[in-house]
C-alpha cells in the first residue's frame, strides 16, 4: 500500500502542479479566453471517457504494473511539451497524450481494491484519496511558489520541468520497487473479444451499478466546473496569480488528508456509504453557494465544505462499486472514472462558456441549482439504490 501512494503522491503532484496551478495562466498569456481554457481541461477528460474503461480491462488481463508504467512515460512526454510550448496548439497536444495514456485512477483503484478485501475497501479508497490530497496540497503549492504571483512564460515553464523531473523519476520507481497485484488475471481465450467500448456500454446499463455511475456523473458536471474556472475566477476576483491558487489548493489539500485519512475512518463505522454521500451533497450545495458572495473570508470555508463533499462522495462511491463487481474491478472503476471524464468534458467548457458569456459567478449559481436538483432526486431513490444494493 505504501510504495503505491507514494506513486500516486509524485504522480500528482506533477499533474496538478502544472494543470491546477499554471496551465491557466499558460493559456491566457497565449492569449486563450477562459472557455478556452476549460477546453483544453476538457479535451483531457474528452479522451479520458473513451480510454478509462480499456484500461480499466486491460488491467484486469495482463495486470495493473505495465499500465502504471505507461502512464509515467506518456506524463513525462506531456509535461516536457508543456515545458518547450510556444503556441497553444502544442499546448493541446500535450493534454492530448495526457488524456490517451492517463491510467493512475482507471487502473489505481482496481490496485487498492486487489490489496483490500471488502470490509476495509472504503478505507483503502480513503487512502487513495489522501495520496490525491497531499499531491494536490503540494503540487499547486510548488508551481505556485516558483511561477509566482507577478508570473512570466519563463516561470511558469520552470514548473513543467520541474514535474517532467518528477515523473522520470516516478517512472523509475514503479519499474523497480511496485509489485503486480493483479495475480488472477483474465483467461487469455479471452483477450480476443474484448471489447472495451462495448463493455462499457454493459457495464453501464447494469441496473445495480447504473445509480452510482449516473451519481458520479452528476456530481463531477458541477464540481469540474469549479475546477476549470477557479483560477481565472480569483484572477479577476482578487487578482491573484499561480501564487495565491496555489494556497487555496494547499487547504483544499489539507481537507482532503483530514477527511479521507481519518474522518472517513471514522464515520464509516457509524454510517454507511449512500448516507455518508448525502452529507457530501450537503457541503458541495453550501460550499458552491459561498463563492459568489465574493467574500475573501468566506472563500476558504467554501474550499473547506467543497474538500468534504468531494473527499467523502468519491471514496464511497468507489468502495460500492467494487464490491458490486469483484470479478471485474478494473473495468467497472474504469468505468466509473469515464463518467468523470464525460461530466469534466461536458462541465468544463459549460462552465467555461457561462463565465465568458453569462458573468464570473453564473457557474456557480448553476452549481447550487444544479446540485440541490439532483439531491432531492437522489433522496426520492435512495430506498430503492438501497435495496438494489
Amino acid at each position: 500500500m505504501l510504495k503505491f501512494v507514494i506513486f500516486l503522491f509524485l504522480d500528482v503532484v506533477a499533474f496538478s502542479g502544472v494543470l491546477v496551478a499554471t496551465l491557466p495562466f499558460v493559456i491566457n498569456n497565449f492569449g486563450g479566453s477562459v472557455l478556452l481554457v476549460t477546453i483544453a481541461f476538457g479535451s483531457f477528460s474528452f479522451f479520458q471517457f473513451f480510454v478509462s474503461p480499456f484500461w480499466g480491462s486491460l488491467s484486469d488481463r495482463i495486470g495493473r504494473k505495465p499500465l502504471l508504467i505507461l502512464n509515467c512515460v506518456a506524463e513525462l512526454i506531456a509535461n516536457i511539451l508543456l515545458a518547450v510550448a510556444t503556441n497553444l496548439p502544442i499546448i493541446f497536444l500535450a493534454r492530448v497524450i495526457a488524456g490517451l495514456f492517463k491510467t493512475n485512477i482507471s487502473v489505481g483503484t482496481a490496485y487498492i481494491a486487489d490489496i483490500t478485501d471488502e470490509k476495509n475497501r472504503a478505507k483503502g479508497m480513503g487512502m487513495f484519496g489522501v495520496a490525491f490530497g497531499l499531491g494536490f496540497t503540494f503540487g499547486p503549492l510548488a508551481g505556485g511558489l516558483i511561477a509566482g504571483s507577478d508570473y512570466s512564460q519563463e516561470t511558469l515553464s520552470y514548473v513543467a520541468w520541474l514535474a517532467s523531473a518528477i515523473n522520470l523519476f516516478n517512472l523509475i520507481f514503479v519499474v523497480t520497487s511496485l509489485k503486480e497485484t493483479n495475480i488472477n488475471k483474465a483467461e487469455t481465450e479471452n483477450k480476443k473479444s474484448d471489447k472495451a467500448l462495448y463493455k462499457q456500454i454493459e457495464t453501464l446499463k447494469n441496473p445495480i451499478l447504473f445509480p452510482f455511475f449516473l451519481l458520479i456523473f452528476l456530481i463531477y458536471i458541477s464540481f469540474a466546473g469549479m475546477e476549470g474556472t477557479i483560477a481565472v475566477w480569483t484572477k479577476e476576483t482578487f487578482t491573484w496569480g499561480p501564487r495565491e491558487v496555489g494556497f487555496v489548493m494547499l487547504l483544499a489539500g489539507i481537507c482532503q488528508i483530514i477527511v479521507q485519512g481519518g474522518l472517513l475512518r471514522v464515520l464509516i463505522k457509524k454510517f454507511d456509504e449512500i448516507k455518508l454521500i448525502i452529507s457530501g451533497f450537503v457541503c458541495f450545495i453550501f460550499g458552491f453557494a459561498l463563492i459568489p458572495t465574493e467574500n475573501i473570508y468566506l472563500i476558504p470555508v467554501a474550499i473547506i465544505l467543497l474538500s468534504y463533499g468531494m473527499g467523502i462522495s468519491n471514496p464511497c462511491i468507489n468502495s460500492i462499486l467494487s464490491k458490486k463487481s469483484e470479478q471485474n474491478k478494473g473495468l467497472v472503476l474504469g468505468t466509473g472514472y469515464s463518467c468523470q471524464a464525460a461530466a469534466r468534458f461536458i462541465g468544463q467548457p459549460l462552465a467555461g462558456f457561462m463565465f465568458l458569456y453569462f458573468g464570473k459567478n453564473v457557474p456557480f449559481y448553476f452549481d447550487v441549482i444544479f446540485l440541490m436538483i439532483v439531491a432531492t432526486g437522489y433522496m426520492f431513490l435512495f430506498k430503492s439504490i438501497k435495496n438494489e444494493g
